[in-house]
């Protein structure tokens, strides 16, 4: 059965196909998605399994009929349409890899998902960064032994997890709110469970509401739970969602935001915004005081309060480190590494622990190259919010809720009709 556009000459037509068209991907697709939309056309596509194969000509269909879309005078209209061509591209992309047509290499996929070109780093890079770790981490013997045993004694015992995330997503929350105007009745719901390979997940559910998921099965120490509040939650994914739905769908009325997939360029600036928010929420001294006085205390873990300063300057050095992730991706993707060959290569190159490299490498398998808008994310955002002048506090907090409620996003030249952001 065939997919037919309902009007290849009018833009809002395209944009509710680019929705139909995404929806029966996911028919074949088990990464998690975001809909908002209307949940009757939702069921009626999952019980409407179509072969891919069939799809990608619908794909190409919405692709070449975006393309002969006139946005003469209208930039709007042009960066609108020049958006739904990276997410058609990205639809292409994706189902290529689903059948197995893999890209020729990764930095070819990353390029067809997310239309940016992230930096591949060497070994050297890395083993210069771990140097200076060798200053921070006590006793002698491997740095990645020491590491292993020194980050673990800052792990949370399982049943205080909730209340310290629990805890943490409140004054995530106070502090989004005095930076932010919200939604009054916006709202989390958290739910200690499993979603996937992943360690945290923000189901939002529309008109500001959010399922927090996080996971009871992974390793959480101290320092995650001020990050994983604020990237999932605030100023994270669901402000992020909550002021998207506002603008793009409620007021301009672009139901292509309706859906929002894990690959095309909207991720770059999804998962870097919600990793630039942490640490404009939390000072690095916050951070430290927070964990001392409150995560520490909840957890039971009060004798580590002296040492709290120096644990988080290893997690600075770490989290300058992260860009092994998408080098570990690269080699079990793409040049044939085992699974053990890259979790040791996270371990000696990442200076991640075993069962947090294991963790990594799951989140990997599933997502793939979707890695890189972590890391690339994040600086990509922070250029775009500092590059231009020294903007004071309030001037980021400003400026990141504008990444919300604009669709400026690093698309690549899609047949001349924007210009990839430098």
């Amino acid at each position: 059965m065939g997919f037919e556009l309902r009007d290849p000459s009018d833009l809002n037509a395209l944009a509710e196909d680019y929705v139909s068209l995404a929806l029966h991907l996911h028919n074949h697709d088990p990464n998690p998605y975001i809909f908002i939309g209307d949940k009757a056309l939702q069921a009626a596509i999952k019980a409407d399994k179509r072969a891919l194969r069939d799809l990608d000509v619908a794909f190409m269909r919405l692709r070449e009929a975006l393309a002969a879309i006139s946005t003469l005078g209208c930039e709007q209209t042009a960066n609108r349409r020049a958006l739904l061509v990276d997410r058609a591209d990205a639809l292409l992309a994706r189902s290529a890899i689903l059948q197995g047509k893999m890209p020729t290499s990764f930095d070819a996929e990353v390029e067809a998902l997310y239309s940016v070109q992230a930096p591949e780093q060497s070994e050297d890079h890395f083993r210069a960064l771990a140097v200076e770790l060798e200053h921070i981490i006590p006793e002698n013997g491997p740095l990645q032994e020491r590491m292993s045993r020194y980050r673990d004694r800052f792990l949370l015992p399982p049943e205080h997890v909730e209340q310290t995330v629990a805890g943490a997503l409140e004054e995530a929350q106070r502090r989004t709110r005095a930076k932010m105007d919200l939604p009054e009745d916006e709202d989390i719901t958290l739910l200690m469970n499993n979603v996937g390979s992943f360690g945290a997940f923000a189901e939002y559910l529309g008109k500001g509401k959010t399922n927090v998921h996080f996971s009871t099965t992974m390793p959480f120490h101290v320092d995650r739970a001020v990050e994983l509040a604020t990237h999932e939650a605030y100023p994270g994914h669901h402000v992020q969602a909550t002021l998207l739905e506002a603008e793009m769908i409620d007021r301009r009325g672009w139901q292509e935001f309706t859906m929002l997939p894990l690959f095309g360029a909207h991720t770059i600036v999804a998962e870097g915004a919600a990793n630039y928010g942490v640490s404009l929420s939390f000072t690095r001294e916050e951070r430290i005081t927070y964990d001392r006085d409150i995560v520490l205390p909840q957890a039971g873990l009060t004798h580590l309060a002296s040492e709290i300063a120096d644990y988080h300057r290893y997690v600075d050095y770490v989290e300058r480190l992260n860009y092994a992730r998408n080098e570990a991706a690269r080699r079990l993707l793409y040049q044939g590494w085992t699974r053990e060959r890259a979790v040791e290569w996270l371990m000696e190159f990442g200076l991640e622990t075993r069962a947090i490299a294991e963790m990594r490498l799951t989140i990997i398998e599933t997502i793939r190259s979707y890695v890189i808008t972590y890391n690339y994310g994040l600086d990509w955002v922070r250029d775009r919010i500092e590059r231009n002048d020294t903007p004071n506090t309030t001037q980021k907090w400003t400026r990141l809720r504008g990444l919300f409620e604009a669709p400026v996003m690093p698309v690549k030249s899609h047949l001349g009709m924007v210009q990839r952001w430098p």
